[in-house]
């Protein structure tokens, strides 16, 4: 299905604090290594490694980050959204994966950590994921 494809992560950075923040960027390496080991494809999360020198709490800083993931993602051949919570940065790149038609995969690692989903519409999966701002 995505064997030598190119896979853009979608999965939160924000959080209360900077060790959730760090978390979440630790989570976005591990769902680059699960996917490049189960789909056999190659990935990309901007949020595993821009924090490291971009400050999203700066304005400035989040809306380069922001669109440097989004010009990485015109990169990837698809997008594959990963756990059940939508921050307002992952609405955009969801949005625009399916604006530019690229095939866009749900990952649930706690309900189904084996499975990917594909998603036909932007709506499919609402109410099963929490959109957060």
């Amino acid at each position: 299905m995505l064997s030598g494809k190119k896979a853009y992560i979608c999965s939160p950075l924000s959080a209360p604090d900077a060790k959730g923040v760090s978390h979440n960027m630790d989570m976005a390496k591990f769902y680059m290594e699960r996917m490049q080991v189960l789909y056999h494809c190659r990935t990309f999360a901007s949020h595993a490694y821009l924090p490291l020198i971009l400050d999203d709490s700066i304005p400035e800083e989040r809306e380069t980050a922001l669109r440097i993931g989004m010009e990485m993602m015109d990169l990837c051949d698809t997008l594959i959204i990963c756990g059940r919570r939508i921050s307002s940065g992952m609405a955009g790149e969801i949005k625009e994966a399916f604006v530019k038609g690229m095939d866009v995969y749900w990952y649930d690692s706690e309900e189904k950590p084996f499975e990917l989903r594909a998603l036909k519409s932007w709506r499919e999966e609402w109410d099963a994921l929490q959109v957060c701002k």
